[in-house]
């Protein structure tokens, strides 16, 4: 009876590890390094009178007593691509797809980075859990708007020469909030 509970716990745990190791294999991390690659989509789809690619993001993070007041709250705060929410028409331009979505993460981590500035700037107020989750509804919610605003002025990056302004914009926002970065 011992041996069947300890199979049976073995058993749990291990679907468990199964189960983390399938959710972090969903997501990517941003990284200064690291562009969106075509293998980085879930869905590859034939959709010539749609646009040519959705990106997921999400902007994360860990926290509980501790980890909140670590002096790297730069790694707490996570901007990941989340694969099976993410789709691009193969049938289409798909570098130009790429570069769109690209900087939409690149977008997406300018928020992430202020984020993480806000954290560090309030870091005394930080007594609730609660006051982490309103920061992070306010950094989410500003990036949801401008990445529309992205969309829009970029005709979803089909727009070139608005598009290379974007690019700049966001490049420059990057390097100002640099501190705030994972990898320095």
């Amino acid at each position: 009876m011992l041996s069947r509970m300890f199979i049976a716990l073995g058993l749990f745990l291990f679907s468990l590890n199964l189960f983390a190791q399938e959710s972090k294999a969903d997501k990517l991390s941003w990284t200064a390094n690291q562009k969106l690659q075509l293998s980085d989509f879930s869905i590859k789809t034939a959709a010539p009178n749609e646009p040519s690619s959705h990106a997921e993001f999400s902007i994360t993070y860990k926290a509980g007593g501790k980890e909140l007041l670590s002096s790297n709250l730069n790694k707490r705060v996570l901007n990941e691509f989340i694969r099976s929410g993410s789709w691009i028409d193969t049938t289409q331009d798909v570098l130009q797809a790429l570069r769109y979505q690209q900087a939409s993460f690149d977008l997406c981590e300018v928020y992430v980075r202020q984020f993480r500035k806000a954290l560090y700037d309030n870091k005394p107020k930080i007594k609730r859990l609660s006051f982490v989750d309103e920061l992070n509804e306010t950094y989410t919610n500003a990036y949801s708007k401008r990445r529309l605003e992205y969309d829009l002025e970029t005709k979803a990056g089909t727009d070139l020469a608005a598009q290379e302004k974007w690019e700049a914009l966001i490049k420059n926002e990057l390097d100002q909030l640099k501190e705030y970065a994972v990898e320095k």
